[in-house]
């Protein structure tokens, strides 16, 4: 299993990461097959995303009380779309992130 953790932005707003997450995603053509929580992890927000018509599964984690989101990929779920794609959405997400982060900053000012 390879797990890739995503930068978050010290000031991130965890309540705008979950709506985030799931636009990056869906940009890019992926479908939420399951969206739940992990019992190891009290709080969090888990999903596994799918390729149309494609094996393989992207598990995406979300947990604010860590201040961590990351992305976990099983070797029994692996696919080519999943190396293909993983790069592209996390620099979106890590984007999006900021990009909040920094309008957050702006009106605090």
């Amino acid at each position: 299993m390879r797990e890739i953790e995503f930068k978050v932005p010290p000031d991130c707003n965890f309540a705008r990461a979950e709506p985030l997450i799931e636009k990056a995603c869906a940009e890019h053509g992926l479908l939420a097959a399951m969206k739940g929580s992990l019992a190891t992890y009290a709080g969090s927000v888990h999903w596994h995303y799918k390729q149309p018509k494609q094996k393989g599964t992207l598990e995406l984690t979300l947990l604010p009380a860590e201040r961590r989101i990351w992305a976990q990929v099983h070797t029994n779920r692996a696919a080519p779309w999943i190396d293909e794609l993983l790069p592209r959405i996390q620099g979106d997400i890590e984007k999006a992130l900021e990009a909040a982060a920094n309008g957050s900053r702006r009106r605090l000012q």
